[in-house]
């Protein structure tokens, strides 16, 4: 009988940190990719530079635990980054 994995398994736990941090940078990203006054341009930089050393951090454990994530290589890209993506202009 194969016994499955609780809320509290720490391997669980990793992969939601890592789908929650994933999804925090990707909403950083949206709110960089609308942010028009430097502070919150600012702000969004500062926030999105956290978040991936987080989810670097945690793509190392998982990597060091032997833990599979499904990692993709970037979690999300900003708008400007793309083509048809242009700076705030205002």
């Amino acid at each position: 009988m194969r016994r499955q994995r609780s809320d509290n398994d720490p391997a669980q736990q990793l992969r939601r940190e890592l789908q929650d941090t994933a999804l925090a940078l990707r909403c950083a990203y949206e709110r960089f990719n609308y942010a028009c006054e430097p502070e919150l341009v600012e702000s969004s930089v500062y926030e999105i530079n956290s978040l991936k050393a987080r989810y670097n951090y945690l793509i190392r454990r998982a990597k060091e635990q032997s833990v599979p994530t499904g990692e993709r290589a970037e979690p999300c890209v900003a708008a400007a980054a793309t083509e048809g993506g242009g700076p705030c202009l205002s």
